[in-house]
């Protein structure tokens, strides 16, 4: 019985341990991720790269604790740091490049992958309204039309909660953002042109 004890002890031991590793890491992970997308918004590009590469670092920790105990790999722990991690990055590529970094490319499951598409679309939205506060509203009709790229890869993933969870979720959330975007940057082009013909007819 002592024996038995001891043993079950310290399998609980180590899972506790396990878990509180993948709770730093995922946090760290969280956080890193989030600045990375504040820099990119910033323009500091090399910051973000650098929150990017710190949030990877713990990622890699977190593979580490799923390969120890592999059914951690859908738990809210690890997908929530992998989904904020695959945010950062799409919106750091689209901002600067307008290309979408694939999951593979990334080292991200499917699942936490898509939900950080979806995201991603709110923080373009972000970027479209500062271009446009900032006169620059071809900028902004550029990142509408990435947010629609966006749009119509998520709706082609029609699945019941049991396989892909929260998916209708993130398409309508996503298609909210795109109305009220398009709204904003049809007013902002209306004014644009008023302006100019106001320009034109002071001459």
């Amino acid at each position: 019985m002592k024996e038995m004890l001891e043993r079950m002890r310290k399998y609980f031991d180590s899972q506790a341990e396990l878990r509180e590793r993948a709770l730093g890491a995922s946090r760290a992970a969280v956080r890193a991720s989030a600045r990375a997308i504040a820099a990119t918004h910033r323009g500091n590009h090399q910051a973000a790269d650098e929150f990017l590469a710190e949030a990877k670092g713990s990622l890699a920790t977190l593979t580490e604790v799923v390969e120890a105990e592999p059914h951690m790999a859908e738990s809210g722990i690890v997908l929530s740091a992998q989904q904020e991690y695959a945010e950062a990055q799409v919106v750091r590529a689209l901002i600067r490049d307008g290309k979408l970094p694939e999951p593979e490319g990334l080292g991200i499951p499917y699942k936490p992958y898509l939900a950080a598409l979806a995201d991603a679309a709110g923080e373009l939205r972000r970027h479209a309204l500062d271009s446009i506060r900032a006169n620059e509203v071809e900028r902004a009709e550029g990142m509408l039309k990435l947010m629609e790229q966006i749009f119509e890869l998520l709706v082609e993933f029609d699945y019941p909660d049991a396989v892909l969870p929260g998916m209708k979720r993130w398409q309508d959330m996503v298609r909210r953002v795109l109305e009220r975007t398009r709204g904003d940057i049809t007013i902002a082009l209306r004014q644009q042109r008023l302006e100019r013909a106001l320009e034109w007819g002071g001459k």
